[in-house]
């Protein structure tokens, strides 16, 4: 993992665990490292629960992404996603300079998706598309009311990324070409910084979610 990568993310709040200092995942060498994220897409709160220590996470609603977690590379991060009195166990190996996002759909299904990106500038932002819905075969995105294209044929499971210009844009989600949803506001983005639009299931068909790559500290 490149070290300018790694400085270039911003940080998040510090997560919250039963226990004040405890993070959720052990992390091993700091070249090993490598980082996973929840990201809540169903129609309720989520807690992670970590497998092997008392620290929990929560999802809202509201803020359904958590920022990134550095781990233990090449080791099995477990752990619960629990909501409406229910628990779905979570189990995913990550590699050395790994991004993993877990994203919790209504089902009782995740979806895992992955990227070792490499692509920072200072001067631009980063942007990514991840397809988590089987019901999007083919997922774009273009700049709402002006039809500008971003990205296309993002295939379920998959995820492309580039740089863009920092400014504020607005975004409208297109499967097979077609457009899906109201438009997202992914307001001003920075330079230097990296966010993800993620397509998820929702009760009306494919929607968004959007997120800043933070670390976590």
């Amino acid at each position: 993992m490149k070290p300018t990568l790694i400085a270039a993310l911003a940080c998040l709040p510090a997560l919250s665990a039963h226990a004040a200092g405890i993070a959720l995942y052990p992390t091993g060498p700091a070249e090993d490292s490598a980082f996973v994220r929840f990201v809540n897409a169903t129609s309720g709160p989520l807690e992670v629960q970590a497998a092997g220590s008392g620290a929990t996470l929560s999802l809202p609603v509201d803020k359904p992404a958590s920022g990134f977690m550095p781990v233990a590379a090449g080791k099995p991060v477990k752990g619960t996603l629990a909501g409406g009195g229910q628990g779905l166990p979570v189990s995913v190996n990550v590699k050395p300079g790994e991004f993993a996002t877990v994203v919790a759909l209504d089902k009782k299904a995740t979806v895992v998706l992955k990227e070792s990106p490499d692509d920072f500038n200072a001067m631009r932002a980063s942007l990514a598309l991840y397809n988590a819905d089987p019901a999007c075969r083919q997922a774009g995105l273009r700049t709402a009311g002006r039809n500008v294209g971003i990205f296309e044929n993002v295939g379920q499971g998959q995820t492309k990324r580039r740089l863009i210009n920092p400014v504020a844009v607005s975004v409208e989600l297109t499967c097979d070409g077609k457009p899906q949803g109201a438009a997202r506001d992914l307001g001003a983005l920075e330079a230097g910084q990296r966010y993800t639009v993620l397509v998820v299931p929702g009760p009306q068909g494919p929607r968004t979610l959007f997120a800043n790559d933070a670390l976590t500290r």
